[in-house]
């Protein structure tokens, strides 16, 4: 087994970091984030492919819980581009100077659970639209956007069975208003004529009819 002397260096500065970490995350956990909101994030030294070093990340978690736990989900905010339906591109953020605060994108396959104590300087949040992306991405990389289409469909069935019952209903209102007419003609007629109910309007046109 070949030792990297190298990356033997950057665990143990990451095993140094690691415990300062540790140390503040009783006073961390107190800290209150947004769904939404973007921190710089101290991932460390990873494994393989995982995200490392100090990067941004887009908090994923629910407000309830960032309130509460003293974790958060993220994910990482990176360079890498990609097509692959969990990354989601972001527009670049500029302060009020014109300095990009960030820009990249959002990888949803690397979604992580990181202690508050990880959370570094906040740098701006996604608009409701990128944050709409990032949801569709999630439901991707966790395979559970499949039953989401399904319940949109059915609701989307819903709709169409629901127009056509309006449709229906105005058809049968206007056979109604065109009875509901015929229907005071023939009240007049009684009216106007002195007959008591229609029967006896029907028996005299009959007659009527018949002498012809």
């Amino acid at each position: 087994m070949n030792i990297d002397l190298i990356k033997t260096q950057q665990y143990l500065e990451w095993l140094k970091d690691k415990l300062y970490l540790n140390a503040i995350s009783s006073s961390a956990k107190n800290r209150t984030v947004y769904r939404g909101q973007v921190y710089r994030c101290n991932f460390g030294v990873g494994i393989g492919s995982e995200e490392c070093k100090e990067r941004p990340c887009v908090i994923l978690q629910y407000n309830s819980a960032n309130k509460t736990s003293p974790n958060v989900l993220v994910a990482p905010i990176t360079h890498t581009a990609s097509k692959l339906p969990v990354v989601v591109p972001i527009e670049n953020k500029k302060d009020s100077a014109g300095n990009t605060l960030l820009d990249g994108n959002v990888l949803l396959g690397n979604i992580t659970c990181v202690s508050k104590a990880r959370l570094g300087d906040y740098i701006t949040e996604l608009t409701a639209a990128e944050m709409k992306e990032v949801d569709k991405a999630i439901s991707l990389s966790l395979d559970v956007y499949h039953y989401y289409q399904t319940i949109l469909n059915i609701y989307n069935d819903k709709l169409l069975y629901i127009d056509k019952l309006k449709e229906h209903n105005t058809t049968i209102q206007k056979k109604l208003d065109t009875a509901q007419e015929t229907i005071n003609q023939f009240n007049q007629l009684l009216k106007q004529y002195h007959f008591v109910n229609i029967c006896e309007l029907s028996e005299f046109l009959e007659k009527s009819n018949t002498k012809k």
